[in-house]
């Protein structure tokens, strides 16, 4: 990366992803001691260094061979989240098959989620499907290229299908619908199709939630917490007791009680920890991070001019503000109990990793000259490949849509 590229790296989205990562290796730590001791901070450390290599590398992916050959990242991904149902290296855990066993050290399983990896490539599989032209002006109305939308409609429904049949795992399908719904808004669709579909998907969620006992009886608890707190309101019980006993300065670092009840303390109810012994201190500056890094996030996809790279910055931007309110949503009592992991926080490596990889990929955006060669220029000169302020863009790089 020469200077100028390194000069126009985001650095506020670089920090307050790092100050996120770190935030989430203590909460980690903090949650996950009186269990299983150092056993679950050591991978949290070894994933967080894998993490920040994928950064490096998202930040070096040439776009025009992820737009290439993101079908052929897709469809191995495709088998892995199938692979976690149907052979003997799924690890099923509390009713779902999101895991997959990848290797066995000493009485230490390692396991992935490819749902959480299939979120990326989805993404930047659907800013492939999506991408018509180089610049956004030059680009035909969605609904005039029918074969593109139908065919990421059918990407969407594939990944959600298979996450909420074969994996039963809601919380990851609906992110997949979600993410796939912002992109078509981004790309042009009409308003009025998308909130069709929108009710179509609420409509279909509902089915699915009431026909499943335990999902329905998440739904009840949700009402009336404290009175199921023996059953299916056990978890956001004791999340909320957290959450009220840190007031506004916290109990303290270490001496937060309600990890001790709660068996998603280091994963999905981590920010119970962190609001009980940081209080409302500690919380809202996560929350500022959190907002910090998808506001830069999708401001960096508002400032792009090429059709690809803004598909695919909306996509992840997306990805983590969804993430990130579902579940603050669901420890704070606003919507029925669901397992989506706090970005960049929550334990996990398949998260954490893949996270950093989407970020690198939009650094990698930030980066890029491309709005430079192509901004304000005339359709037909871009395509003829003539000199746009003395910068060639050739018919090649018109027609991928990216530099």
């Amino acid at each position: 990366m020469n200077e100028m590229q390194q000069a126009r790296e985001d650095r506020l989205l670089k920090w307050s992803v790092l100050a996120l990562v770190v935030v989430g290796l203590i909460a980690v730590y903090d949650a996950s001691f009186p269990k299983s001791g150092f056993e679950q901070i050591r991978r949290q450390v070894i994933w967080a260094i894998i993490g920040w290599l994928a950064y490096w590398l998202g930040k070096r992916v040439p776009l025009v061979s992820l737009s290439r050959y993101v079908v052929w990242v897709a469809l191995p991904t495709l088998l892995l989240m199938l692979a976690t149902r149907f052979t003997p290296y799924g690890v099923q855990r509390n009713g779902a098959y999101r895991w997959l066993k990848i290797a066995q050290v000493g009485t230490v399983e390692i396991t992935i989620q490819p749902a959480e990896l299939g979120k990326v490539v989805l993404i930047a599989l659907l800013a492939r499907l999506l991408c018509h032209s180089n610049l956004v002006s030059a680009c035909k109305p969605i609904w005039q290229r029918p074969h593109s939308w139908l065919w990421a409609f059918f990407c969407i429904f594939t990944a959600a299908g298979i996450v909420l049949g074969c994996q039963r795992d809601l919380g990851t399908a609906f992110m997949f619908v979600s993410i796939g719904m912002v992109m078509f808004f981004t790309a042009g669709l009409p308003l009025r199709w998308l909130v069709a579909l929108a009710l179509l998907v609420a409509i279909g969620g509902g089915i699915f939630t009431y026909y499943e006992h335990y999902r329905w009886q998440r739904v009840v608890a949700f009402t009336q917490p404290f009175a199921y707190i023996n059953s299916s309101g056990y978890q956001l019980a004791h999340s909320l007791m957290g959450i009220g006993t840190g007031g506004i300065w916290g109990t303290g670092l270490g001496t937060g009680r309600a990890k001790e009840f709660l068996p998603a303390a280091e994963t999905d109810f981590v920010f119970t920890t962190i609001s009980e012994e940081t209080g409302v201190i500690g919380s809202t500056a996560v929350i500022v991070l959190l907002a910090l890094v998808a506001w830069r996030t999708l401001l960096i996809a508002y400032k792009t001019e090429a059709m690809f790279p803004l598909l695919l910055v909306s996509g992840i931007g997306t990805m983590i503000a969804l993430q990130s309110l579902l579940n603050l949503y669901v420890v704070t009592g606003s919507i029925p109990t669901t397992g989506v992991p706090l970005p960049f926080i929550s334990y996990g490596g398949s998260s954490l990793v893949s996270l950093l990889f989407g970020i690198g990929l939009v650094q990698k955006v930030a980066c890029t000259p491309m709005i430079e060669r192509v901004k304000e220029a005339p359709h037909a000169r871009v395509a003829g490949g003539r000199r746009n302020r003395g910068t060639p863009v050739s018919r090649r790089e018109y027609r991928r849509g990216i530099a």
